[in-house]
């Protein structure tokens, strides 16, 4: 369980990170911002064990 806890935390802190930066990708350089987007909803899904 202590397993699971740790892992749905790291993919949460990625998700937070991507996020950060494809919404910095889209504030400063919007053609790119979707470069980001594959990590954003790959790591929320993880994050919410659904994958």
């Amino acid at each position: 369980m202590e397993a699971a806890k740790n892992s749905t935390r790291l993919d949460w802190i990625i998700f937070f990170i991507s996020l950060a930066v494809m919404i910095g990708f889209f504030v400063w350089a919007d053609e790119w911002f979707w470069l980001a987007l594959p990590f954003v909803l790959t790591y929320f899904v993880r994050a919410l064990r659904m994958m």
